[in-house]
């Protein structure tokens, strides 16, 4: 009986992490997907080429993260790569905006942007991002907490 019991929740549990990869998988995918077409997009642009490098590392990380947090979700380890991820977006958007003009070229047309207005704002929804990854976590431990009360409460 206990032998049954064991392979029941095994099987259940080898199902959710299987159901919790595809997921992630596809999730991944989407970004991954969406950042090559807006390259494509940006391609003819010269002013764009020397931020490539480091936005196709950012997509990277930022594709690993929510891979991970997609995979682990439901665990003390989903809020936490989550926090890393809003500061990472942060920290990503504070380099730029060191940056913050763009002088783009397409063949005798040349555009030059002052993008620092709105990089701010990104920043700015990067903390709001940071902050409400934190109060997930602390509601999470919390909920945590009050089933271990409650069943402490029970068992007296």
């Amino acid at each position: 009986m206990i032998n049954l019991t064991y392979k029941k929740v095994s099987r259940f549990n080898k199902r959710k992490i299987f159901l919790r990869l595809c997921k992630a998988l596809f999730k991944s995918a989407v970004v991954y997907i969406l950042f090559s077409i807006f390259s494509m997009v940006v391609a003819p642009f010269e002013g764009f080429v020397g931020y490539q490098p480091l936005s196709i590392a950012f997509v990277a990380i930022y594709i690993c993260f929510i891979f991970i947090i997609e995979l682990t979700r439901g665990t003390v380890f989903q809020h936490v790569f989550s926090v890393a991820n809003s500061l990472l977006i942060v920290a990503y958007i504070v380099h730029i905006l060191n940056v913050g003009v763009i002088n783009a070229s397409l063949e005798e047309f040349i555009l030059t942007m002052d993008l620092r207005f709105f990089f701010s704002v990104f920043a700015i929804g990067g903390f709001l991002g940071f902050a409400k990854n934190m109060l997930q976590f602390l509601n999470w431990m919390n909920e945590r907490e009050e089933i271990r009360f409650s069943n402490y409460i029970k068992s007296l």
